[in-house]
């Protein structure tokens, strides 16, 4: 005999609690039969889609070294609620330019809370933290902007990940994409 259950996922990766099935008598809280401590299921974070890197000025060549302002768009699956934080990390290959500051900005996707309390973007090393953002019930494309310097690498960049948290402790990951955040740089040194 098998039993079929629908459930909906929560909209978050980890592993679920413990499961308790129990067998009641219709119309009574009478139990028949109960079977407790039946181990949790992994759910795995959800895919960010629409991933673009496209360089701001269609006419630069994406030489090796080279600074460069690029676009970076992409779509996560699920909500993000008060609180949830967004980590874009970059390959050691690249280096977040942070020689001038005003050159990494939301472009759309994410509002500020209020006028007192703007969207947070912090650099630490090859991390960028956007945090302090409006809920986003239905997910929409997030654009922003960065400035970057190209690998001395040519060829197809190492991606840059893109994952959202439920809040800053980053430890419950909710999307992220690991693949399509990629560039090429061609055989030109800057």
């Amino acid at each position: 005999m098998g039993i079929t259950i629908s459930m909906t996922n929560p909209p978050f990766s980890g592993t679920t609690d413990e499961f308790t099935i129990s067998i009641l008598r219709n119309g009574t809280n009478a139990i028949y039969d109960r079977r407790t401590g039946i181990p949790g299921i992994p759910i795995t974070a959800g895919t960010i889609s629409n991933v673009a890197l496209t360089k701001v000025d269609s006419f630069a060549l994406q030489a090796r070294n080279k600074r460069m302002d690029y676009q970076l768009t992409f779509l996560p699956k699920n909500a993000l609620k008060l609180g949830s934080v967004i980590v874009l990390t970059f390959p050691s290959t690249f280096v977040l330019d942070t020689y001038e500051s005003g050159f990494h900005y939301i472009i759309s996707g994410l509002d500020d809370i209020s006028e007192d309390s703007t969207v947070g973007m912090s650099i630490t090393s090859n991390v960028m933290t956007l945090s302090n953002f409006q809920p986003i019930t239905t997910p929409e494309l997030v654009s922003l902007q960065v400035r970057l310097v190209n690998p001395d690498l040519v060829g197809v960049t190492t991606p840059i990940y893109i994952q959202t948290y439920t809040d800053t402790s980053l430890t419950t990951l909710i999307d992220q994409d690991v693949t399509s955040a990629i560039t090429s740089i061609v055989n030109l040194r800057n």
